[in-house]
């Protein structure tokens, strides 16, 4: 009956990783209904917590775009990135890992994209190395967010282990940011110089690369618009204080709590001060993409948890011994379940309260937890394939790079390498902080 079960699981999550999107929650629903309703299992605990800091998040955030905040965000990324374009090898990366890192979600990078491309092209920079590398530092900051849902599902657990948010960041806030660091210098070295790619003159030559003028004037942001990131900023750094000094303040409220209730109050004070319509809250872009992220967390970690639930004695005595004498086993683990659910939070969600009750310690969870970011694998996750698609100079067409092969583009290398780099660290660090 296990081998069956485990067969469910995977031929499942090979489902979920064909469907993309929401088809992943959706593929878990037929799992569920096959072990649950033919095989006679438990329903397994249904991911409540994760389920409601996403929806807390994502409601704020949406609030925050209708009222003109993210597109504010956007024009401060593109004005720093076109007065400094000879550095747009590394102010890219670290536009969208602060952007992602700030948001919770990886989806803020996609706003910048077509700008990173329009300044490389017009300075003679490969459009690939920097889009690239700002794609692999999105994925890699929603583990040094304080608010994503990842983190979140992460430090549910850890928490319960007497770690202090303070010292959770002091492992994952510098972890990733090296694997960041890492990406973007790889990335740079990837391919040849533009001017020198037959691909690229041959569409300069048929017209088909656009060119904006570099002194292009920015529209003016609202004071709304201004007003809501502020007092966005204003909540996500309520949340850390609440968190980071929980044993000055003498509070006893979980980060579940705090996260949910700061958000809600969040977003009501943002709709009140910046006069967004409350009918045009459900209509905003992110709020759809968090649906679609909510189905997912439901419906494939939910699955996992209702066959794996019953057979956790059995699992501590197969794979404890192998994750205490081999911990980074937890980073590998991390990384292929990423690649195939393209969700940092389902991978937290589903696998860290299963090493947990594998008695894996914290430091060893922290230090893995940057490799829940590897969505880069294929280059068909949104952010990915909206970086080639924005592209027009063709730096990404060439057969070395056009990822025929799955894995050869430029988003392989930088980011592969960036997580090797950074659980290292990841393990150097627990072992100071934790």
């Amino acid at each position: 009956m296990l081998i069956l079960e485990i067969v469910i699981l995977i031929g499942t999550i090979i489902l979920a990783a064909r469907l993309g999107g929401i088809g992943v929650g959706l593929a878990g629903g037929l799992g569920l209904a096959i072990v649950v309703f033919l095989l006679g299992l438990p329903p397994g605990d249904i991911p409540i917590a994760v389920m409601l800091i996403i929806l807390s998040v994502i409601l704020a955030l949406s609030v925050m775009q209708q009222a003109g905040g993210m597109g504010y965000l956007v024009k401060c990324a593109e004005k720093l990135l076109r007065n400094h374009p000879k550095y747009i090898n590394i102010l890219a990366p670290a536009t969208t890992f602060v952007l992602t890192a700030l948001a919770g979600t990886g989806y803020t990078a996609m706003s910048v994209l077509n700008v990173i491309q329009q300044v490389a092209k017009e300075n003679g920079v490969r459009p690939s190395q920097p889009l690239s590398s700002a794609v692999v530092a999105s994925q890699i900051a929603i583990t040094a967010s304080p608010i994503s849902a990842a983190t979140a599902a992460m430090y549910v657990v850890v928490e319960k282990m007497g770690v202090s948010f303070g010292s959770a960041l002091c492992v994952i806030i510098p972890a990733a940011i090296f694997g960041s660091a890492v990406a973007a210098f790889v990335a740079s070295k990837q391919g040849i110089e533009l001017k020198d790619d037959p691909i690229y003159r041959d569409r300069i030559d048929k017209g088909l690369v656009n060119f904006i003028p570099a002194d292009v004037k920015l529209t003016e942001s609202t004071p709304e618009a201004k007003r809501s990131v502020w007092i966005f900023l204003a909540g996500v750094s309520f949340i850390v204080m609440m968190l980071l000094f929980k044993p000055l303040i003498g509070h006893k409220l979980g980060s579940q709590d705090i996260i949910v209730i700061t958000m809600l109050l969040t977003s009501f004070i943002m709709v009140l001060a910046c006069k967004v319509p409350l009918v045009s809250i459900k209509k905003a872009p992110i709020f759809q993409d968090g649906a679609e992220s909510l189905v997912v967390v439901l419906g494939i970690v939910w699955l996992s948890a209702t066959i794996i639930g019953v057979h956790v004695p059995e699992i501590k005595e197969a794979a404890g011994a192998w994750l205490r004498d081999y911990p980074a086993l937890l980073a590998v683990v991390f990384f292929f379940t990423s690649a195939l659910l393209f969700s940092q939070g389902a991978t937290s969600a589903l696998l860290i309260p299963i090493a947990a009750s594998l008695n894996v310690d914290a430091g060893t969870i922290l230090a893995s937890f940057v490799a829940v970011s590897a969505l880069y694998i294929t280059n068909i996750y949104p952010t990915t394939a909206f970086a080639v698609a924005t592209d027009d100079t063709g730096s990404f067409l060439s057969k070395k790079w056009n990822g025929c092969f799955i894995v050869n583009h430029p988003f392989f290398l930088p980011g592969l390498l960036g997580i090797v780099c950074a659980v290292p660290v990841g393990f150097l660090l627990a072992n100071i902080f934790i």
